[in-house]
């Protein structure tokens, strides 16, 4: 009997995972007819929007192993919560599988909505309270947030598939599903960017864009060239060379001209027909920056587009890593390619493919090495150090987390456990001429740490610990530390002043506020007249001027009052 059940169960995955996929005809086409799984606000104590679905950075470094049936992309959408948070259905159906063939531990569910589509609910805690052909409602209770790793510390996780019947197709939620996603995704993403094909850099940079899956079908992201690269070979000496700009460096950007300020915070429009994604600013606050390739004819590289001249875009500088001043570049390979522009002095250095974090005077380089594979919570990340053009030396490790920058020219900010078993991570400074390591905060997990302009404060959240800890922080290096009453999207304007949207779905238009620091007080900035698209959205390093990607899927910028 035990061979048969055996068997039996080994017909059904053979017969689920080569089933005929329905046809275009036979499933109802998205129209937003979907409710979240998740009920509630979000927020650091309830849910936030993490992995989206489609062709994101982390499914791509993993599209020949995890995301291999998905055609190497993302074949879900991820919510993040805490362990034994409520999960809800998204839509009336029939329950057609309880921990049934098609993946997802520790435990998962299949409902069937009809119309050719069945949603399939990832990393539940426990096995639902649920049989097979039970009739379920919208907004029903049907399980509870689980975690991947099986711990409920590292990363836990509702994930969420809207499939064709056969579960042979995988469809991308966001426009089967009702809600504020302009909102939703500027808070919380993990692999927020979506990788690039640099032979057609603007195809699925946008999440209601990403493609749809069959199981097993060929790779969608196969790339000759893909951007952030990952581990290739060594690159051409000469790889870093300027092809399209004439002066490197700072001297690229420099201006005589200066925009006369106004005193009303109007957005203006710095590109049409879609245009770009990821901007950022040039040092001297005058360029928006970006990786494009407008038509076939052109090269791919880093075009910019000045603020101070309605000039068209035009190709700046080839495509890298670049320091804060634009005047160092790293080039990813294996090894990595490091190059000073002013003078072309270059040397390799072994990162992994990794990205480096530049020291103030960009005389140093730090950067992780973290373990592929293992449970998050646990894995091992070593931080390193070079200086410019020396040999690397190993200056710290960490466990759940890894370098987050520099604080000044010797000290640098770490997160994660200083062992394995450890319950809660750290927040800790690393000054490197004695190797003193000092502690600013503690919790389960910090995120969205960005370190302030002059190294002396750092912003942070707390999301799905215990709840006196949940919320957005303030740290200063000396330790002092204070939770905001506000949650949002956050970017710093200068040592003192943070702007933020406010992360309030259903309002119409997203609004810039201002957070200073010394009187505890906020203040309106502008209204954008429109919302972001996937938090994408940065403050000018003089503090002047925010760009940012609209719903017209075209940069736009604005001055700050």
């Amino acid at each position: 009997m035990r061979w048969l059940v055996v068997g039996l169960l080994g017909l059904g995955v053979a017969l689920a995972h080569y089933a005929t996929p329905l046809p275009d005809a036979k499933i109802a086409p998205p129209a937003r007819q979907f409710g979240l799984p998740l009920e509630g606000l979000p927020g650091p104590g309830s849910w936030l929007l993490g992995q989206l679905y489609g062709n994101t950075t982390g499914a791509y470094r993993q599209r020949h192993s995890a995301y291999r049936a998905g055609q190497g992309i993302h074949f879900g959408l991820d919510f993040s919560a805490r362990c034994g948070t409520p999960v809800v259905a998204i839509g009336d159906g029939v329950v057609v599988e309880i921990d049934g063939p098609h993946g997802a531990p520790p435990h998962n569910l299949v409902i069937d909505h009809g119309n050719g589509l069945s949603s399939l609910y990832g990393h539940l805690l426990e096995r639902p309270a649920l049989r097979v052909g039970a009739r379920v409602r919208r907004g029903q209770v049907v399980g509870r947030v689980g975690d991947s790793q099986f711990s409920c510390t590292a990363a836990p996780h509702l994930h969420l598939e809207i499939r064709d019947s056969s579960h042979q197709r995988f469809f991308n939620p966001i426009p089967y599903i009702a809600a504020d996603w302009e909102t939703l995704t500027l808070v919380g993403g993990v692999s927020r960017g979506f990788q690039r094909d640099l032979d057609n850099p603007r195809r699925w940079q946008y999440p209601d864009q990403q493609p749809a899956a069959r199981r097993g079908g060929p790779l969608l992201n196969d790339y000759a060239r893909a951007w952030p690269a990952t581990l290739a070979g060594k690159p051409e000496p000469n790889a870093l060379s300027r092809p399209y700009a004439s002066l490197p460096g700072l001297a690229l950007f420099s201006s005589s001209i200066r925009l006369e300020r106004t005193h009303t915070p109007t957005p203006r429009r710095l590109t049409t027909g879609g245009c770009c994604v990821n901007p950022l600013w040039s040092p001297d606050s005058s360029t928006v920056l970006f990786i494009d390739k407008p038509n076939p004819q052109s090269p791919t590289a880093l075009y910019g587009v000045s603020v101070l001249r309605p000039d068209p875009p035009k190709p700046l500088l080839p495509i890298a890593h670049y320091n804060p001043r634009f005047t160092h570049a790293l080039l990813p390979g294996r090894p990595s390619l490091v190059e000073r522009l002013s003078d072309g002095q270059r040397f390799y250095l072994e990162t992994e493919g990794g990205n480096v974090a530049w020291s103030p005077s960009s005389q140093r380089l730090a950067w992780n090495i973290t373990q592929a594979e293992g449970n998050f919570d646990r894995r091992r990340s070593e931080v390193w150090l070079a200086l410019w053009g020396g040999a690397p030396q190993r200056v710290a490790t960490v466990f759940g987390g890894g370098l987050v920058g520099w604080l000044d020219e010797e000290t640098l900010l770490l997160s994660g456990k200083r062992a394995p078993e450890d319950a809660l991570r750290n927040l800790e400074t690393l000054h490197l001429p004695t190797g003193e390591r000092r502690i600013l905060a503690r919790a389960l997990n910090m995120r969205g740490i960005q370190i302030g302009p002059d190294g002396r404060w750092v912003a942070y959240y707390v999301a799905f610990d215990h709840p006196e800890r949940n919320g957005l922080y303030l740290v200063s290096r000396g330790g002092q530390k204070f939770k905001l009453s506000w949650f949002g999207s956050y970017r710093w304007r200068d040592a003192s002043r943070l702007v933020y949207i406010p992360l309030n779905p259903g309002q119409p238009t997203h609004r810039l506020m201002e957070y200073h620091l010394q009187t505890h007080t906020s203040r309106p900035l502008a209204d954008l007249g429109a919302k972001v698209l996937n938090d994408q959205w940065q403050v000018s390093p003089d503090g002047e001027r925010v760009v940012f990607l609209s719903q017209d899927r075209n940069l736009w910028w604005l001055e700050l009052p």
